[in-house]
This record gives C-alpha cells, structure tokens and sequence, in this order.
C-alpha cells in the first residue's frame, strides 16, 4: 500500500526568530499552497499548460492540489503556518515508487484540459521520499522556514523507513544547492527533466 503523508499527523511547534509557527498536514482548503507551488516549478508548469498564463497554471494547480492520488495533491503535502495562521510555507514529497500512479491523473489533466501531449523524463529512481517542490512566501524568506520545512521532512522520511530523500535542483541555482549540502543531502547523477538540467541529491536516511 502507498506511503502518504496523510497518515503523518504529528505536527511540531517551533519558535522562530522570536515568533511562533508550526508544521502541521496540508488540507484541501489551503488555497494558499499552488500559489507557493508555483513559486517552485512556475517554467515546468508553464510547459505543462502550454502557455505563460499565471492564473491558469494556479488553477492547474489548485485543480490537482485538492484532489487525492496525483503528485501535487493536499495529502502529500505539509505547511508552515505562522502565529497570525497564515501559511508561509509548504512542502509536498511522496514515495518515488508511485510515481507512475500519481502522475497519471497529471498528464491526463494536461491532456484533456490543455491538449497536451508530454512524455516526461522520471524525477525520481524511486526507492526513495523524493520531495517534488518547496517554497517559501516571498516576505518570510531568509528566515529559516525552508530549513525547517526540510528538517521536519527528513524527520518523518526516517520514522516511516524510507532509505533516503532525494530531490532534484537546477543547474543554475547553486544557492539552493549550497542549502541542501549543509543539510546533508550529497549531490547524485545529473538528469534531465522537463526541458532543464538538474542534480540528482541524496540524504541517506539510514
């Protein structure tokens, strides 16, 4: 049976830089998190769609977000949410051996919707958590939430026995490499995907 982050439902409160927030399950009335989505992976959604179109790629988004069984869905996802409960933060990972089924309902969306016909490179090997997008609202970055949003991912990789997480990260954006590596993540094989180059990085979680 799958692994999903559903049946995750711990959640830890954490002070940071003098104000509260916390780290709790993604729900399908988060209207905030395709926005933050988007931040992550606006080009790639843009080729999903077929056009540079802002509200349509969030309603793509949000259209998958609310639904169960694909990758981008509330129930793979965790949030950050502030002491004002305003979400500044999310992060949506899933077990690489099933990507196959949670990418299907992607594509046929693509196709049924947008007349899109994609044949897309595999992100993940599987035998891995593998995180497909994290982000940050724009007012609250350099604060730290990226990296808890992480740590707390890495935490429950290890307490549902996952071997590793693994993620891909752009060639031209050394910055977010620099993030990972002090995390602990080890760069891999390079890949391509979606019309870019990417790096392959591991966290070994055993």
């Amino acid at each position: 049976m799958p692994r999903i982050l559903s049946k995750y439902v711990i959640f830890e409160i954490i002070q940071l830089n003098f104000n509260l927030m916390y780290i709790r399950k993604a729900l399908p009335l988060d209207e905030t998190v395709p926005l933050l989505m988007l931040q992550a992976m606006e080009d790639i959604v843009y080729r999903f769609i077929g056009k540079e179109d802002k509200n349509e790629a969030i309603l793509f988004l949000s259209d998958l977000f609310k639904k169960e069984g694909n990758q981008y869905s509330y129930e793979n996802t965790f949030v950050a949410v502030d002491e004002n409960n305003e979400i500044i933060g999310s992060i949506t990972a899933y077990d690489g051996d099933q990507l196959s089924s949670l990418r299907a309902p992607v594509l046929q969306l693509i196709q049924d919707k947008y007349d899109q016909h994609l044949e897309l490179d595999d992100e993940t090997d599987g035998d891995e958590l593998y995180l497909d997008t994290i982000a940050v609202a724009p007012n609250q970055q350099g604060k730290g939430v990226g990296s808890l949003l992480l740590r707390h991912l890495l935490a429950y990789a290890k307490e549902n026995s996952f071997s590793k997480v693994g993620l891909l990260v752009d060639f031209e954006n050394p910055d977010a490499q620099r993030l990972y590596e002090r995390i602990g993540f080890q760069i891999g094989s390079k890949t391509d995907f979606a019309g870019g180059q990417y790096y392959h990085m591991i966290y070994p979680c055993k």
